[in-house]
């Protein structure tokens, strides 16, 4: 029997992953060219982002792990499942730098489930837990250093707990410039 077959679940959740990987790979891959995922996060690179060169590093690395994520090979799937959990972790943080709402790391965040309930099966729940715990603090601290939090309007501090407000005000600022 082979390790892909060994429990429904596991597999199901690992066709889901794949599946949004690929597509999120192509997308991060050809980001240079359309700019459609910085135009919807509002990243502005230097100015409030990741570098630019990292959306299609990222988009190489998704369409690894979209693959590996089928491999016979337990530890090449527990590998992309910890890929999976760093990577996703790093989303959440990086929404919540740029000052997005913070209900916007609610989708990345399901990843990291997903990625945790693969590892539970493959392993145990120890296993899962402090492997979980230790990509979420592994993106913690790339996320520090790769996304620029955007500069603040009128003296306003930035950081996770408030920079959401930058983006409030400036959309009303906007809107009241149209009227």
């Amino acid at each position: 029997m082979s390790i892909n077959t060994l429990n429904p679940l596991d597999f199901a959740i690992r066709v889901c992953e794949s599946t949004a990987f690929f597509l999120h790979g192509v997308l991060g891959i050809t980001e240079p060219f359309t700019g459609c995922l910085r135009g919807a996060f509002q990243d502005k690179g230097a100015s409030g982002g990741m570098p630019s060169w990292s959306w299609p590093m990222a988009g190489v690395l998704l369409l690894v792990v979209a693959a590996a994520n089928f491999s016979n090979n337990n530890t090449v799937v527990l590998a992309a499942q910890a890929y999976i959990a760093a990577f996703h972790a790093g989303a959440v943080f990086y929404h919540l730098i740029l000052g997005h709402h913070p209900a916007s790391g609610c989708a990345p965040a399901v990843f990291i489930v997903m990625a945790f309930i693969v590892t539970w099966l493959r392993t145990n729940v120890l296993v899962a837990v402090m492997g979980t715990f230790a990509c979420t603090a592994i993106a913690a601290g790339l996320s520090k250093i790769l996304v620029t939090p955007p500069a603040p309007l009128d003296g306003d501090e930035v950081g996770s707990e408030v920079s959401h407000i930058y983006y409030i005000k400036r959309f009303n600022e906007e809107n009241m410039n149209m009227e």
